[in-house]
Parts: C-alpha cells; sequence; structure tokens
C-alpha cells in the first residue's frame, strides 16, 4: 500500500499526463469515498464476515485493483479504480487493527506497538523499493504491490479465529 500511495502522483503523471488538479481530485475523491466507505461498511462487514475475512477481501479486492491501475486508460476508468482501492486500504487498516487488539488480551500495548513498527517499516521500505522498480519500469511498483497483497491474502488463509483467553479459562474450569 505505501508503494501504491507513494508512487501515485508520479505514476500518473508519467504514465497519463496528469495535472496537479487531476492528481489532487483522484486522491481527494479516493480518500473521501474511502473514509466514508469505511464509516458506513466496516462495523457491518466485520459482524458478517470477521476481521479475518474482512482483512482477506480487503487484501483481494486491493491486490485486483492495484493490477488494475497498470492496464486501465481512460481518465473515468483511473477515477473508479483509485476510488475503490482507497476502500480496500480504508477498510483493511482498521481491520488489521481490530483483529490485533482482539487476540493480543493483556498485551494490547505490545501488540499495538509491534503493529505501528511494522507500519512505519513498510511506509520506509515500500517507497524505496517502489523508486527502484519505478526506474525500471513504470508498472512495477505496482506488479510488486500487487505480489505483497496476494502474499497477503496467502498468510490469512492460515489464520484461524482465536478464541479469547476467558472463555478459555472457562472450558479448563470445568473440567
Amino acid at each position: 500500500m505505501a508503494a501504491f500511495e507513494s508512487f501515485f502522483s508520479l505514476f500518473v503523471d508519467h504514465k497519463f499526463q496528469f495535472k496537479p488538479s487531476d492528481i489532487a481530485i483522484v486522491i481527494t475523491g479516493g480518500a473521501i469515498f474511502g473514509a466514508v466507505s469505511q464509516v458506513i461498511l466496516f462495523d457491518r462487514l466485520t459482524r458478517i464476515w470477521g476481521e479475518i475475512k474482512l482483512i482477506r477481501y480487503s487484501l483481494l479486492l486491493s491486490a485486483v485493483l492495484v493490477f488494475l491501475m497498470t492496464v486501465v486508460h481512460s481518465y473515468f476508468s483511473i477515477l473508479l479504480v483509485t476510488f475503490i482501492v482507497f476502500v480496500g486500504f480504508d477498510l483493511f487498516r482498521p481491520a488489521v487493527t481490530s483483529y490485533l487488539s482482539n487476540i493480543a488480551g493483556n498485551e494490547q500495548g505490545f501488540v499495538g506497538g509491534m503493529n505501528s513498527m511494522y507500519t512505519s517499516l513498510a511506509n520506509i521500505s515500500g517507497p524505496i523499493i517502489g523508486g527502484i522498480l519505478f526506474d525500471i519500469d513504470i508498472n512495477y511498483p505496482y506488479y510488486f504491490a500487487t505480489v505483497i497483497l496476494t502474499f497477503g491474502i496467502v498468510i490469512t488463509l492460515f489464520w484461524k479465529k482465536q478464541e479469547n483467553r476467558s472463555s478459555l479459562e472457562v472450558k479448563a474450569d470445568s473440567r
């Protein structure tokens, strides 16, 4: 996600000759669309699917749309893809935070700190790797982001819903 967000302006400038006003419209519109979608959808989707499935589906949506950024050509399709990819990003982040908070038990501070550290590492390494890839080929940062998002989807396939510790203690005491 850091690679997508960091190189979006350069990408659409070089590939589609977007002006700063076009870039501002797409980023601002995408952010607003994503935030509104998050407010409307997040609670409903976590109740229907739970955090793990929401993370998985958000990653899947994001991976497909990040890849589509390399093949779209019209202004409208770029707007549409960008607006919807922000929805995937804006549902993914709180779902991860919620999931980690739920499974952390008494270690919420530590887990929250580790989540923040890994996010910071991604925000550092994503633009560095993306910049190197951008110099090779304009689409490579998006291909790289698609691969990383797909890897994230694979990881979620191995996650299992954790029972919270108090229900485990009750089961242990009842024996």
